[in-house]
């Protein structure tokens, strides 16, 4: 990194220092979409007891892809760290901005990938209702997460105590409030990240069409 020091170097130390926990993070937040991939293909329902284990395995796993916006509590601590001069806004933020963009683009490219299936199989009426339901699960799990810091596999490897952790978290005074502020913030994420999404793909498959009609005219 040594040209990228000299030029940046707030950007080689935020990457130094929090480059294990956001790798991390940035993992178990694609962990929904490769689930997803496997899951929602076809246009049947999957008897398999496998299936239905893996989709159990969606729905532990889908709130760590939301989850990364909370990771915006170690920021502070990053500007205040960040004394060997150089811009910080232009340094930090984007560091910060690409990390919690990936993990809604994840849960974007996951969620889309569910209600797609419900679609195949007819159900698309409940498109909206799933959606609703899948930000107040994440809500929760990413409240259980960063509070309780409980894990996703947690469930399946010490249910007893994960049910008494739970019940501890959720009985919290505030618990209430903290989980409808992470569903408001998953939501309008979740809704910046599709319009985008959405628009992007409009564009590039108009300007694909425009390109091979001058390629063939």
């Amino acid at each position: 990194m040594g040209i990228l020091e000299q030029v940046a170097p707030n950007l080689v130390d935020v990457l130094r220092r929090d480059a294990w926990w956001m790798g991390w993070n940035t993992f178990l937040a694609w962990i929904p979409v490769g689930l997803a991939f496997l899951l929602f293909r076809g246009g049947r329902v999957s008897r398999s007891p496998f299936w239905w284990a893996g989709l159990v395995l969606f729905v532990l796993f889908l709130p760590n892809a939301p989850y990364v916006v909370t990771d915006l509590v170690h920021l502070r601590t990053d500007i205040l760290l960040a004394d060997r001069g150089g811009p910080v806004v232009t340094a930090i933020l984007p560091v910060y901005a690409a990390l919690i963009g990936s993990g809604f683009l994840a849960y974007y490219l996951a969620l889309s990938a569910a209600t797609r299936h419900l679609t195949r199989l007819g159900l698309g009426a409940w498109n909206g209702r799933v959606t609703v339901a899948a930000h107040a699960l994440c809500a929760i799990g990413v409240f259980l997460g960063r509070w309780a810091r409980l894990n996703s596999w947690e469930p399946v490897v010490d249910p007893h105590a994960t049910i008494e952790r739970i019940f501890v978290q959720l009985t919290w005074t505030w618990a209430p409030a903290l989980i409808l502020a992470t569903f408001a913030v998953t939501w309008a994420c979740h809704f910046m990240t599709r319009a985008i999404a959405e628009a992007s793909f409009d564009a590039t498959l108009k300007s694909a069409r425009r390109l091979h009609g001058t390629l063939t005219s």
